[in-house]
């Protein structure tokens, strides 16, 4: 079939983004530059203190990834070996590889088939005398509820959002971050806030959280000469945030560009064919990634769009449960049907907040092209 377009369309490219704010990101990166302050300087106490504002949280502490954030999240509670962390199965790799990190034992909930997100109504069938920690991940910028879980795990279990695609997003008024007693932030370069490099932020209300990370981040020293306690070296460096607090000033509007963008797409493709990710009432998401339910040919439409020059991801292809890394650390089975079905049908089309309308509506019109002509 001939070509649609020649231009090849990624899925997310970068650096649209840094031509749009590329004076402020310069002049930001020569302040830092020209400063002398690289490591722990006043540019990561202020985004810190920004960002934490902007999502609702009392305190922030920057780390250098998203997958430390949660690590240190979870260091902070203290667990002990072994101890359970309910999560889902159909995530990045880095949410289970946090939990591992500490030792701890990943329980799975299987997933909602149109939402992607944790089904939280059966979390409460999986809690037993080793659960200390439920972790929800707000998938693709769509949001868990929060609050609805807490009445579910009752208050002496502990709820660390995974907020690593979730920048901005909210149900009810409140941001995702700050509904739980902590919450990890990603900060790398494709995220609705990204830097250009490794970054993260551990968000939590608990000023005693908040200095055991604090502390810990940084070798648990107290000065050049004195340790406090046993740390690690994980700091958001000078330079992203710098860039970060750039790219903070324009979040909201890089947000309202995603949503009006995924409500164009949502009125052009045939949801016979493809569906979008649901987004339920209440939820204001932000749409990090547009990923649909392709039940039929998912697959083939992805080789035939590559064709046409259309570049398309899959996120995810498997549960983490079945990943050769994981097997062998579980002693049940988890009954994950609808993530095993999800993993076969999901699909993530190029989507981006600077994306123009023509290149969105050529993508969607060659979905459709597909679809038309396979009946």
């Amino acid at each position: 079939m001939e070509k649609l377009n020649p231009e090849y369309i990624m899925r997310c490219p970068l650096v649209p983004q840094y031509k749009m704010y590329e004076d402020e990101i310069k002049r930001a990166i020569e302040t830092v530059l020209s400063s002398g302050h690289y490591i722990n300087g006043p540019n990561v106490s202020a985004f810190e203190e920004e960002f934490s504002k902007y999502i609702g949280c009392k305190y922030g502490v920057g780390v250098n990834s998203g997958t430390d954030a949660l690590i240190m999240a979870l260091w902070s509670l203290d667990l002990n070996k072994g101890d359970e962390v309910i999560t889902t199965p159909f995530t990045f790799f880095a949410t289970c590889a946090a939990i591992r990190q500490l030792e701890l034992t990943p329980v799975f909930v299987d997933i909602n088939p149109d939402t992607f997100l944790m089904d939280i109504e059966k979390v409460g069938a999986l809690i037993s005398p080793k659960t200390r920690v439920v972790l929800p991940v707000h998938l693709f910028g769509n949001v868990v509820d929060i609050p609805r879980l807490r009445e579910i795990v009752g208050k002496e279990i502990y709820i660390i959002e995974d907020c690593a695609q979730s920048h901005g997003a909210s149900i009810a008024g409140r941001r995702a971050g700050a509904l739980g007693d902590m919450s990890a932030f990603s900060f790398f370069p494709s995220k609705n806030l990204g830097g250009y490099g490794d970054g993260g932020m551990v968000l939590t209300d608990n000023e005693a959280f908040a200095n055991t990370i604090r502390s810990r981040r940084t070798f648990g020293m107290k000065n050049k000469d004195v340790f406090m306690e046993h740390g690690v070296n994980t700091r958001l460096d000078e330079l992203q945030a710098g860039i970060l607090r750039v790219k903070l000033r324009h979040l909201n509007e890089m947000n309202s560009r995603r949503k009006a963008l995924a409500s164009h797409y949502g009125g052009l493709l045939n949801p016979d064919y493809i569906k979008p990710q649901k987004i339920e009432n209440g939820v204001d998401a932000v749409y990090h990634v547009y990923s649909c339910k392709c039940p039929d040919r998912r697959d083939e439409l992805a080789g035939y769009l590559e064709g046409n020059g259309i570049q398309t991801n899959v996120y995810y292809t498997s549960a983490i449960s079945d990943q050769e890394a994981y097997k062998k650390y579980y002693s049940r089975k988890f009954d994950l049907p609808i993530t095993n079905q999800i993993t076969k049908s999901i699909i993530s089309i190029p989507f981006y907040a600077e994306m123009k309308l023509s290149t969105l509506e050529h993508v969607a019109g060659s979905i459709n092209h597909y679809f038309s002509n396979i009946r």
